[in-house]
C-alpha cells in the first residue's frame, strides 16, 4: 500500500526561530458551490485556504488540494510572477512552496492553482516587513468529530503555535448537551450527553486563544438507536526534549479503541528544504517516542506521528522544534564567558573603561557578580551596565544611599559629587531595590559609574517614563534569571512615540561638562517559560526571547505604559549604538522578536 505521508498547512521559520506562526483561514466559498451545481461535470479544483498571510522569515507551507471530477491523465501545474516563491514539490494532495524571508516592506503576491479544464485558483499570499511575527495560532487535528448516540467522556487535542506566556485556550459550545469541564495545555475534556432523539444533532465547539483566530470544531452524535460510527484514533501530548545541535527526542500518546487492526505506526519528519523521512514505531497503543539524529545544528525541523488502521492511515497535528546551534566564537573580547549578560569590550575605544563588580552575596559556593559597567570618559557618564536579574540579590537590606566614586574606574572622569543639575536627578542603571541581598551588593549600585543624569519631573519619578519602564522590567524577572543591559545613548534620537531629544552638556555631579543622553534602553534576554531550570547558554533559539524597549529621554512620557512601540530587536540595537550584545548566548534570537511573547 502506498502511504499518502504529508504535512498539514504550515510555516517554517529561519534558523533563528523555533516556533511556526502561521494563521490560515477555512475556504469554503458559495460561489464554488453554485458553479457546482451549474456545471456538475467540469473539473473543479479546491484549496484548503485561498489566503496566506505570513511573517517576514524564511519559511516552507503546504496546500492541500483536491480535485472533483478530474480529468484522467491531466495534471496541476502552477505559476507565480514573483521569484521570492518556489515550489519544492508537487503531488497531489499537496503542492509544498518555498518562500525566502522578506529583507524590506510588506509584499503580496498570487499564486494561480491551473488544472485543465478547471477555473484557474489564485492563492493571495502576503509577507510582513522583515522583522514582522505573527500572532499565535490554534492548531487541530480535525474540525469536526462523528459520535455515537451513547453518553461518553471525549477528549480533543490542540496545539498553540507561538503561544503567549500567562494565556490559556479558551472554549464554549453552542449546544446545552456539550459539557466541557477540563482544559489544559495539549487537550480539552468534555462529557457528551446521550441523545434520546430520534434525529441526528450537532454542536459547535469555538476554541479561542489571545491573538489567534477562532477555531471552530463540529459534533455530530448519532441519533437513538442509530449505528456507532467507526472508532478514530487519538494523538496528544506532545513534546520534543533532549535537543542538541544534531539530535533531538519526540514523543507523543497514541490512543485507538476501535477494532480495527493497528498496522503501521511511526513518526515523520523534515527539515526546510530536505524530503520527508519517517521512523517506525511498534504498531500499538500508548506513549511513543524516538530520537533522532544526524540532524542539522540550528534548524528548524516538523515533524508528526502516524498510523495505519484497517488500511486507513491517520495523522497527527504537524509539531515542530529547532536544533540548537553550534558553538561560535565569541563575536569579541568579554570579560566571562559564562556570563550571558555581557557585551563585547571595545580596546580599540579610549573613551571607555570598564569595571566588574563582585558581591559578599554567595551563590554555589562562590561570590557571585553584581554587575559589569562600562563608562564614558567623554561623557562622564555611563555608557551600559549588564547584569543578571534573579530574586536572589533581593532581600532585607535597606537602601544604602552610599554614593562614592568607582574604586575600579580612573577617579577624574567620574563626578565629584552626589550634586545634580540640568533639571535631572541621579538615575540608576540597576536600581537599588534590585540589590538588596546584602550590605555589600547594594553598596556597588551607588558608584557614580552606575549613575546617569535623567529627568526629574517627568522621567524618574513617580509614574515617570523611565520609572514606569523599569517597574513593567521587574515583572520580566523569572525563575530562570533574566539578563539585562541597561544604556545610554548621546545622539539625537526619535522613538516609537515621535519623541525626540537633541545631545547636550549639563552640570551635574559636581561637573560642568557631563552629557545628558538622550535615550535610554533596557536590552533583556530570557526563557520564554521562565522555569526551564537552564541556561540561556544551553538554550535553542526557540526557547529564548530577547528584545530591546527604547525610549527617548524627555519628562513627555510620564504615565506612558509601555507598549510594543518602543520595542526593537537586538540586531538593530547593535546597528544604532555599535555595541554587541549577549555575545555569550549563542541562539539569542537577536534578529527579530514577537510583542505578544513579552504581553504586549
Amino acid at each position: 500500500m502506498k502511504r499518502l505521508l504529508r504535512f498539514g498547512v504550515a510555516t517554517l521559520a529561519t534558523l533563528l526561530v523555533g516556533a511556526m506562526l502561521l494563521s490560515i483561514p477555512a475556504c469554503n466559498s458559495s460561489d464554488e458551490e453554485q458553479q457546482e451545481q451549474e456545471h456538475p461535470g467540469v473539473p473543479i479544483l479546491k484549496c484548503d485556504t485561498e489566503f496566506l498571510s505570513l511573517d517576514s522569515r524564511e519559511q516552507l507551507f503546504t496546500l492541500q488540494l483536491t480535485i472533483e471530477n478530474p480529468t484522467p491523465g491531466a495534471e496541476l501545474s502552477w505559476r507565480c510572477n514573483d521569484d521570492w516563491i518556489s515550489a519544492e514539490g508537487l503531488q497531489l494532495p499537496t503542492l509544498q512552496f518555498h518562500i525566502a524571508a522578506n529583507p524590506g516592506d510588506e509584499r503580496s503576491t498570487v499564486v494561480r492553482l491551473i488544472y485543465p479544464g478547471a477555473p484557474i485558483l489564485p492563492i493571495e499570499i502576503t509577507q510582513g516587513a522583515q522583522g514582522e511575527v505573527v500572532g499565535p495560532t490554534i492548531r487541530v487535528a480535525k474540525s469536526s468529530y462523528s459520535l455515537s448516540a451513547a453518553e461518553e467522556d471525549i477528549s480533543i487535542g490542540y496545539t498553540i503555535l507561538n503561544p503567549v506566556e500567562g494565556e490559556r485556550l479558551e472554549a464554549e459550545s453552542s449546544a446545552a448537551w456539550v459539557h466541557i469541564y477540563a482544559i489544559d495545555q495539549t487537550e480539552l475534556s468534555m462529557l457528551i450527553e446521550a441523545n434520546e432523539s430520534d434525529q441526528e444533532r450537532s454542536a459547535t465547539l469555538t476554541l479561542r486563544y489571545t491573538g489567534a483566530h477562532a477555531v471552530e470544531i463540529v459534533l455530530k452524535q448519532a441519533a437513538k438507536d442509530a449505528p456507532a460510527p467507526p472508532a478514530e484514533p487519538e494523538f496528544k501530548n506532545f513534546s520534543t526534549n533532549n535537543i542538541t545541535t544534531t539530535s533531538a527526542t519526540l514523543s507523543c500518546r497514541f490512543d485507538y479503541a476501535g477494532s480495527e487492526a493497528i498496522t503501521e505506526t511511526g513518526f515523520c519528519y523534515r527539515g526546510p528544504s530536505g524530503s520527508e523521512q519517517e521512523v517506525a514505531s511498534t504498531p500499538t497503543t500508548g506513549t511513543k517516542s524516538v530520537t533522532l539524529s544526524n540532524l542539522t545544528a540550528e534548524t528548524l525541523y516538523e515533524w508528526y506521528f502516524y498510523a495505519v488502521i484497517g488500511e486507513e492511515l491517520y495523522t497527527s497535528t504537524t509539531q515542530s522544534f529547532q536544533t540548537s546551534a553550534e558553538s561560535k566564537p565569541v563575536e569579541g573580547k568579554v570579560y566571562r564567558t559564562g556570563w550571558p549578560e555581557l557585551c563585547v569590550e571595545d580596546d580599540t575605544n579610549s573613551d571607555y573603561y570598564y569595571a566588574h563588580h563582585i558581591t559578599d552575596l554567595k551563590m554555589k559556593g562562590n561570590k557571585a557578580r553584581n554587575y559589569t559597567v562600562c563608562y564614558s570618559a567623554k561623557h562622564h557618564c555611563p555608557v551600559w551596565v549588564a547584569a543578571p536579574r534573579h530574586s536572589a540579590y533581593e532581600g532585607s537590606t535597606n537602601r544604602t544611599n552610599a554614593y562614592a566614586k568607582d574604586p575600579q574606574i580612573p577617579s577624574n572622569i567620574q563626578y565629584n559629587s552626589k550634586s545634580t543639575g540640568g533639571g535631572c536627578n541621579k538615575g540608576h542603571m540597576l536600581g537599588s531595590a534590585e540589590r538588596t541581598a546584602s550590605t555589600t551588593t547594594n553598596k556597588q549600585v551607588f558608584y557614580y559609574t552606575n549613575i546617569a543624569p535623567q529627568y526629574s519631573s517627568g522621567f524618574n519619578t513617580g509614574g515617570g517614563g523611565w520609572n514606569t519602564l523599569e517597574d513593567w522590567m521587574d515583572d520580566q524577572v523569572c525563575a530562570d534569571t533574566t539578563y539585562l543591559v541597561i544604556g545610554t545613548y548621546f545622539e539625537k534620537y526619535t522613538d516609537g512615540y515621535g519623541e525626540t531629544a537633541s545631545p547636550k552638556k549639563i552640570s551635574f555631579g559636581d561637573r560642568d561638562d557631563v552629557s545628558c543622553p538622550t535615550m535610554f534602553y533596557i536590552a533583556a534576554l530570557r526563557t520564554k517559560k521562565g522555569n526551564t531550570g537552564k541556561s540561556v547558554i544551553n538554550c535553542s533559539a526557540s526557547e529564548l526571547k530577547c528584545a530591546a524597549f527604547v525610549r527617548t529621554h524627555t519628562n513627555n512620557h510620564k504615565g506612558q505604559k509601555v507598549t510594543a512601540r518602543e520595542m526593537i530587536s537586538i540586531a538593530d540595537l547593535e546597528k544604532l549604538t555599535g555595541h554587541k550584545f549577549f555575545v555569550n548566548v549563542p541562539n539569542a534570537p537577536k534578529q527579530s522578536f514577537s510583542a505578544s511573547e513579552w504581553g504586549l
